[in-house]
């Protein structure tokens, strides 16, 4: 073995430059020669065998909507007629949209943006957008359905408690017993309710002010719905104008 490699051993047994110097006879300027010549081309040479383990790169995963964009870009639409088709999704207002697609004044969009809202095409794409828009929140008919059966079938009593009570006491210029009557009403305690149907909640100088969502509307609401999907089919007889009949879904 060359006195450079004996010496590269006590070198990585952790030896100093002076030490080794001495050992072997020459100067500290040769030591750190024999280090750059050919200590450090032997550890390069072991790096290199060392297997290389490269990072894996973050594949960003594409949403229902990213992929119904680039369905869009491929589409044979121009591209102010695809940039009027975001723009009309995100804002469902065809005037706003032409503007901001086309760069016109509002009284050219006012007429021009519905007009366009018509071409088969563009019609064909809103929807895919929209689709995939209603698929990606997780939002169906039914859950729609769901709250507006929840505002329908609403119930004050379930976020206030009220009452009456009879308070005895003696009347001061006759000293003989009396009886008052009086009302009370309490709020329930938030954590014990369902505040989705709670439209305003108020303690003012009046008192307590709790108002939940239009009952009426929402039935109303759910009874069109019901007429048109034919759950319900309206009949016209001269006793009641206004009875219906519940149908099942296969129509009988």
């Amino acid at each position: 073995m060359k006195k450079y490699e004996e010496a590269e051993q006590d070198y990585l047994a952790g030896m100093k430059y002076k030490d080794i110097a001495d050992k072997y006879g020459v100067t500290i300027n040769t030591v750190k020669s024999w280090k750059s010549r050919y200590w450090n081309a032997t550890k390069k040479v072991a790096t290199s065998q060392k297997s290389v383990h490269t990072k894996p790169k973050k594949v960003a995963h594409k949403t229902v909507t990213d992929i119904a964009i680039e369905e869009l870009a491929n589409s044979d639409l121009n591209d102010k007629r695809k940039a009027f088709v975001i723009e009309f999704v995100r804002l469902y207002n065809a005037t706003q949209a032409y503007i901001n697609a086309y760069g016109v004044d509002y009284s050219t969009a006012k007429t021009a943006g519905p007009r366009l809202l018509e071409n088969v095409g563009v019609q064909k794409e809103i929807k895919r957008l929209r689709d995939a828009r209603f698929k990606e929140l997780s939002i169906g008919v039914f859950d729609l359905l769901d709250d507006v059966v929840a505002e329908a079938k609403g119930d004050l009593g379930e976020y206030i408690n009220f009452g009456s009570e009879e308070l005895k006491s003696v009347d001061e210029d006759t000293g003989k017993p009396i009886t008052k009557h009086y009302s009370w009403v309490a709020l329930k305690d938030k954590s014990s309710v369902d505040t989705k149907l709670l439209k305003k909640v108020n303690v003012g100088k009046d008192g307590v002010v709790v108002e939940l969502h239009d009952r009426n509307k929402a039935r109303d609401t759910l009874l069109d719905w019901m007429l048109k999907k034919g759950r319900f089919v309206e009949e016209n007889n001269t006793d009641d104008k206004n009875k219906t009949t519940v149908v099942d879904d296969l129509g009988g």
